[in-house]
């Protein structure tokens, strides 16, 4: 399906530069695939190699709020899928799984977080894709939404950061250091108290130590927590206005400069914004990317075009996946999808290895789809 006939430019919002580089051509997007069709409440997904066979399979949190089956699906390396296990027993509220290795032994293992009262937990790989050691960590009674994983310490060993979403006082957010690979002995201890669903990890001031951008869920004030190596974040910045509704919020190279900007979704405000990060540690007032007619709900930064640049994938409710694309003239906004149920995450990788990036689309009260892209041949 050729979509070029309905991009629309967005002329002036993200200009680039004036230039005569050849880009590459856009990706083009087939009719989806259903990968789920029960109209589950699926939260997150996942595109990477779990069983250790080279090709990438797929994995959905499901649950939310309400106990559901997280649920891997096993790739065969053209768009299609050998079997579907279900990874979580007894069923649980989970909004995200994030696939990584925990303990350096060369496969992917699992960490799942889950809403409370639910633990929060990682499930080891035994190298083909079977998860039958669980360790859990943190407090079940957390309203967890959305985990991270990155090394924050730069100790060599994968760090958890929890997101949970409330206003109680204590209704932090935590850190959990990561002290050994072997036992996996997680310290956790709390950083911050503000409301929030996602906390992003990046590099944003360059410094080479990686920050947490934490976007305000319930009506306040967004901030970069600023690390310095060691697993400690004292200092912070401020992005977006003080009464801010975020869902989610990425880092992405927007611009040709060498600074970090950040995009963020307001479902209260039905916008996505990109904070350009005019200076060192300073954002600017926002500019808005979508036209503000639908209530945005899930938010995916990817180089899809391979053009060099961070492009968006915006999920929404009631309404199709968009994407826009960040060229060097401006913005290029593409629909993909249906308008059914709520888009709460994305998964993004080469499903069928053909070297385009693919998108999965893991909705709530619609059934799960899978986005095969392609680039088309001059």
């Amino acid at each position: 399906m050729n979509h070029t006939s309905a991009f629309v430019l967005i002329s002036a919002l993200f200009l680039v530069s004036c230039s005569t580089e050849k880009e590459p051509n856009l990706p083009e997007y087939d009719p989806p695939i259903v990968i789920e069709n029960e109209p589950r409440l699926s939260a997150n997904a996942q595109v990477v190699d779990v069983t250790g066979d080279g090709l990438n399979d797929v994995i959905l949190a499901i649950g939310r709020h309400w106990p559901g089956p997280n649920l891997l699906f096993t790739g065969m390396g053209n768009g299609k899928f050998s079997s579907v296990d279900t990874l979580s027993s007894p069923y649980d509220r989970s909004y995200s799984v994030s696939a990584i290795d925990m303990d350096l032994d060369g496969d992917i293992d699992l960490v799942v977080s889950n809403d409370r009262p639910d633990p929060k937990y990682i499930m080891l790989n035994d190298g083909n894709g079977n998860f039958s050691q669980r360790i859990e960590f943190g407090d079940p009674t957390w309203p967890t939404r959305n985990i991270t994983v990155s090394d924050l310490n730069q100790d060599g060993l994968p760090d958890i950061v929890v997101a949970n979403r409330s206003n109680a006082a204590n209704g932090n957010n935590w850190i959990c250091l990561n002290e050994s690979k072997k036992a996996l002995s997680l310290n956790c201890q709390p950083f911050n108290s503000s409301s929030s669903t996602t906390i992003s990890v990046a590099d944003i001031n360059s410094d080479g130590y990686q920050d947490l951008i934490i976007p305000f869920r319930d009506v306040g004030q967004s901030h970069v927590y600023l690390g310095d190596g060691t697993g400690s974040f004292t200092n912070r910045i401020q992005f977006g206005p003080k009464d801010a509704s975020f869902r989610a919020a990425v880092s992405v190279h927007m611009n040709n400069d060498d600074l970090v900007d950040i995009v963020a979704i307001d479902d209260q405000k039905k916008m996505t914004t990109v904070f350009y990060q005019v200076e060192p540690n300073q954002f600017d007032n926002g500019h808005r990317v979508d036209s503000g007619d639908v209530v945005p709900y899930a938010l995916y930064a990817a180089d899809l075009d391979s053009n060099g640049r961070g492009d968006l994938i915006v999920g929404y409710r009631g309404a199709p996946t968009r994407i826009f694309f960040n060229r060097i003239d401006g913005i290029i906004e593409s629909a993909i999808g249906d308008s059914l149920g709520a888009t709460y995450g994305f998964g993004v990788g080469d499903v069928n290895h053909d070297g385009t990036l693919d998108i999965v689309s893991a909705r709530s009260g619609a059934p799960d789809l899978l986005f095969l892209g392609r680039i088309s041949v001059d």
